[in-house]
Formats: structure tokens, sequence, C-alpha cells
């Protein structure tokens, strides 16, 4: 088996400076000759990628594990998705961030499921014979 050759040796290309008579936008005069953008930088013209707020992605998932039947009656997730999402706007509407989207569903189904618990609640408070049966409650009306 045989190695590929090696890459040649020499001077770096010199930097690209576009089509022949080309002078760019009016008043622009270009970087300096060898001009490279410091690490960590983005060249003239990029813009960087904006990121998603990390507390609206919280909101939506935490208010969307309400979806299981087990945190009905219990909906310490959909709370927290709710206070994520409040704050997850507040933080969107100072950064300009993107998620606004998603903070905003966050808060709404974390806020239904919440009044959904809040109904389950009041359901077996209300009932006079209620007998938790396991993890059951069964209700017998007279």
């Amino acid at each position: 088996m045989s190695t590929p050759p090696p890459f040649p040796q020499g001077p770096n290309p010199p930097p690209y400076q576009g089509p022949p008579g080309y002078q760019g936008p009016p008043g622009y005069q270009g970087p300096p000759p060898g001009y490279q953008a410091p690490p960590g930088y983005q060249q003239y013209g990029m813009q960087p990628q904006q990121k998603t707020n990390g507390l609206a992605i919280a909101s939506l998932v935490l208010s969307l594990v309400a979806i299981i039947p087990c945190f009905w009656p219990f909906p310490i997730p959909q709370i927290l998705g709710t206070i994520f999402g409040f704050v997850a706007r507040s933080q969107i509407k100072k950064t300009g961030a993107k998620g606004a989207g998603m903070a905003l569903a966050g808060l709404i189904v974390g806020i239904v499921f919440i009044l959904i618990a809040a109904l389950w609640w009041i359901r077996i408070a209300s009932y006079d014979h209620c007998i938790r049966d396991g993890s059951s409650f069964t209700c017998y009306n007279n």
C-alpha cells in the first residue's frame, strides 16, 4: 500500500482580492494587506448565529411532561415550566435571543395543565365519599 504524496511546501497564497476591477462598496477600503480576523471573531459581513434561550426550551419541555398522567395531580413540572416561561420571556425581551415562541408555548401549556390539576383536586375535595384505593381515588355520591 502506498502513502499519498506530501503536501507541497511553500509560501501561503495571497488573500482573495475579488474579480479584476472590483472596488467593493462605496467608501470601503478593505482590510489591510495580509489581515486575518483574530481567533474567535467573525470576518466582516458574517453574522454570528443567535442562540435559543435555554429557559425557553426548559419551559416547553417541563410543561409537556404534563402529558404523562402521573403528573396530573401533582403539577410540579408544570409549575416550573410556567415560571421558566415567564423568566425566559423577560430575558428574551432584554437580550433579543431566539425562543420567544417556545417560552410562550411552555407558559400556555403549563397553565392549562395546572388548571387541570386544580380541577382534579377540586373534584376530589367536593365529593363526600372518596376512598383511596391504592394509587387512585374512588368516589361515591349519595
